[in-house]
């Protein structure tokens, strides 16, 4: 019988950051969702890791900690007609069209995957060949977003030139603010709705941050026992 880390569960439900709102049951079950996967992965003790995970989601989603489609829509017709209204606007190629398959590959999740190819390779890298590209809204599964999320972020699959998550934040280094730079590059651009909170705003990278910092606090690590691989089993 061997002993492996998890994550504290009760100690973050009893730390739970109130400021940012109650932590309501679908909010909970996000957060479960991400725990599992982290739990999931192998030999992972980086909560600075898991914290900026969660901080990521918590933005991208709305403070819902539910995956969400592209511009909040409610529907995979909602999310069509808003990507494809916004790429006419801008005068790019519409990502959101519909392929041979009748599917669109706009964004879904805790984290925006977007086109075809990288719903193709994100379901060979979770072992389930071409499900996400046969079927995208899978990945609007909070489970399946969570495994997406963590292990983008740890590979350094959604923005490959800004490297991984162990370039922010490792024994040396908790950069919180350029960690952004993994999702997206607009770290520096001041997020509308934070002009009526604060002077001047406040920039996305550093709302972020404090999301991360905040949810850092709440976690632990504990540990579950396990029988050996013989059996197979878990305990807890």
């Amino acid at each position: 019988m061997t002993d492996e880390a998890t994550i504290d569960r009760a100690y973050f439900l009893a730390n739970y950051p109130t400021a940012f709102g109650k932590l309501t049951a679908s909010r909970r079950e996000g957060f479960e969702a991400l725990f599992d996967a982290w739990d999931d992965l192998p030999h992972l003790d980086y909560l600075d890791w898991l914290a900026y995970a969660m901080a990521t989601a918590w933005h991208e989603t709305g403070g819902t900690m539910q995956p969400v489609r592209e511009g909040f829509a409610k529907s995979d017709a909602e999310a069509y007609a808003k990507v494809t209204a916004y790429c006419a606007r801008q005068g790019i190629e519409n990502y959101a069209r519909r392929h041979a398959n009748g599917q669109s590959y706009y964004g879904r999740g805790y984290v925006q995957l977007t086109h075809s190819y990288n719903y193709q390779k994100m379901g060979e890298r979770l072992y389930v060949g071409k499900a996400f590209y046969d079927d995208p809204d899978k990945v609007m599964q909070a489970q399946i977003a969570a495994k997406i999320l963590l292990i983008g972020l740890m590979e350094g699959s959604f923005r490959p030139k800004a490297g991984t998550l162990i370039d922010y934040f490792s024994g040396m280094e908790r950069d919180w603010f350029n960690a952004r730079d993994l999702i997206n590059g607009d770290k520096k651009k001041v997020a509308a709705w934070t002009l009526k909170e604060w002077p001047g705003g406040k920039p996305t990278g550093e709302l972020i941050a404090g999301y991360g910092q905040a949810f850092r606090a709440a976690l632990r690590q504990g540990r579950r026992q396990t029988l050996d691989n013989s059996e197979g089993l878990s305990i807890g």
